[in-house]
């Protein structure tokens, strides 16, 4: 077991090879060079790696094998990463993923509201609208506001619809569409892992996934055909 608190990269390596067999040690010290990953040293210079460094090394190498992105496209890509903002090619988690994206980014914990026009380049007034319809929620610590780190997704995607025309009262529907499909799942699994024990915690979080998955589905498909019956009538 590690209990140093950090991987060294011949650990990094190892780790990683199962999904990437031609990953070696003289590539991840490529990557470092050309400044897609950054792990800090040791008093003696030996590199040590996070499992936030082992997480963005992983999706650098991902977007290699899966979408052949050159490293100038994936530095991009990455900068979206830290702010916030998930590419369209990592939303999806492959088999085989050796860890699960960390949400919002190499950063975290929450933001404090301030320092959002800074971070995420959207204006505070907007966060607060986003809040008065129960879009986000803010919590408090020590007398600041602070976004959560988990919502930064929902500010991004109500700051591209606003572009759009759409504001933060028109997503209010999402808001109350959410509560209602999940007071129908809790009345549907509720009863199955009413006990609570580690393994049919387990269980609920992956019946929770799947639902999830299949929902989104449902709701893209009808979006699209109500959409169709919409402009065809236009046309």
């Amino acid at each position: 077991m590690n209990t140093k608190g950090y991987l060294t990269i011949g650990e990094v390596v190892e780790r990683l090879q199962i999904s990437y067999p031609d990953l070696s040690i003289s590539k991840v010290r490529f990557l470092e060079e050309e400044g897609l990953i950054a792990p800090q040293r040791t008093a003696g210079g030996y590199r040590k790696f996070s499992q936030a460094d082992l997480g963005r090394l992983e999706m650098i190498l991902r977007l290699q094998r899966n979408h052949f992105l050159p490293l100038a496209v994936i530095g991009e890509k990455l900068a979206e990463y830290d702010h916030g903002r998930v590419p369209s090619e990592l939303q999806q988690t492959p088999v085989g993923a050796t860890e699960p994206l960390p949400f919002g980014g190499v950063e975290e914990g929450p933001i404090a509201l301030d320092d959002v026009p800074g971070s995420l380049g959207i204006p505070v007034s907007f966060i607060r609208g986003l809040v008065g319809f129960g879009v986000v929620e803010l919590a408090k610590q020590d007398g600041k506001e602070l976004l959560k780190r988990a919502d930064v997704t929902s500010v991004h995607a109500a700051w591209d619809l606003h572009r759009f025309g759409i504001e933060p009262r028109h997503l209010r529907m999402y808001v109350m569409a959410a509560d209602r499909e999940a007071t129908l799942f809790e009345q549907i699994l509720i009863p199955t892992y009413r006990h609570r024990s580690a393994e049919t915690k387990l269980k609920l979080d992956e019946a929770l996934t799947e639902l999830t998955s299949i929902s989104e589905q449902l709701k893209t498909r009808l979006l699209m055909r109500a959409l169709e019956r919409v402009f065809e009538e236009l046309s």
